[in-house]
């Protein structure tokens, strides 16, 4: 084995740190080149390693590229195929998740507005949840309380349509209130700079989504969603608790570790799915109706990895529970080297 790590931020750096620490043998490469391709032949590289970002355009613009053409000649990669085609691509989630029958919240998209707009009207059961394809952290994510509503939404997605990057000030209110002390307000603070970076720089390079509209059943009722992370046999879940006065949950910030009272049944559903995904790492967003049914609203290869490793344990694929905090990244660079 020879493996290759793409030189970069967040997971990235962290596998090379973990790969420093443990006199694990890698190569740093630079995924961005153009002759990434040669680069990696030429080495020898058996094995490719890159966690690529929702937030940079060129990510989106070219990592799947790189790493779908690796595929295609031999090399091992983190994300493959089956782990991320679908990600950052809630539409591409909906077919998938229905395509095997996975317990995904009723969904429906339209590539017309003449025709999603004939649905709209017919539509009984207002609310309805409308998403962008792209975007994390609730920020595309509206509450369609009526036809007239609806309509306004559609002439904009069919018209002008709307950039998936938010605004600077996006859920600053929530962002203050979750911070709490002095101490981390502080901590924010110093992070806006590089956050009013990826901000504009999404703002400029991202294309406006237009063309479609996407909506789900809007579940009332639930005052947290359901995390649920799966790699390889481990399952790790906590609930995200719902902005004040609001429906959304994702990007919140309000993390409650109390879990072990969840049914296992919700356990086993999430690994059964990410079984026939055959997805290296998935993180499930869980909501429940007034009847107790669970339901998937989206899902992630990629997310905040302190969350995971904060959880009180694991479950296993026996759906026993080891207690403990591990640390997801370690364990997925763990898994990739050892699949051979």
């Amino acid at each position: 084995m020879k493996l290759a790590l793409h030189s970069g931020d967040g997971w990235n750096r962290a596998w090379k740190n973990i790969c420093v620490q443990q006199n694990i043998m890698f190569q740093e490469v630079n995924c961005y080149s153009t002759d990434i391709i040669d680069t990696l032949v030429s080495s020898h590289i058996t094995h490719l390693m890159w966690h690529f970002d929702h937030n940079k355009p060129k990510d989106i613009l070219m990592a799947r590229n790189v790493l779908y053409s690796m595929q295609k000649i031999g090399i091992k990669t983190f994300p493959d195929f089956d782990t991320c085609w679908h990600f950052d691509d809630k539409v591409a989630q909906k077919y998938l998740l229905e395509s095997i029958q996975a317990p995904l919240v009723p969904s429906f998209v339209f590539y017309e507005k003449k025709e999603a707009i004939n649905w709209l009207r017919n539509y009984s059961n207002y609310p309805i949840v409308a998403k962008l394809r792209r975007g994390a952290g609730s920020y595309n994510v509206k509450l369609i309380k009526s036809f007239q509503q609806a309509k306004r939404y559609c002439n904009l997605m069919f018209g002008s349509g709307v950039c998936p990057t938010p605004g600077y000030f996006a859920d600053a209110r929530n962002k203050l209130m979750v911070a709490g002390s002095y101490e981390n307000i502080i901590k924010r603070l110093k992070k806006a700079p590089n956050y009013f970076k990826m901000i504009s720089n999404g703002h400029k390079n991202f294309p406006k989504e237009k063309g479609y509209v996407y909506f789900q059943k809007f579940i009332p009722g639930n005052a947290f969603d359901i995390r649920i992370a799966v790699i390889g046999n481990k399952i790790w879940s906590f609930k995200r608790k719902v902005r004040l006065g609001d429906f959304r949950a994702s990007g919140s910030g309000m993390i409650d570790y109390d879990t072990l009272n969840l049914p296992i049944d919700l356990i086993q559903t999430a690994y059964n799915v990410s079984l026939k995904l055959k997805t290296q790492s998935i993180a499930f967003d869980f909501v429940k109706d007034f009847e107790e049914n669970y339901f998937i609203v989206e899902i992630s290869y990629g997310y905040v990895g302190e969350l995971i490793f904060n959880c009180k344990g694991y479950w296993n694929e026996d759906m026993q529970f080891i207690e403990g905090h591990f640390n997801p990244i370690a364990i997925i660079l763990e898994d990739f080297i050892n699949e051979g």
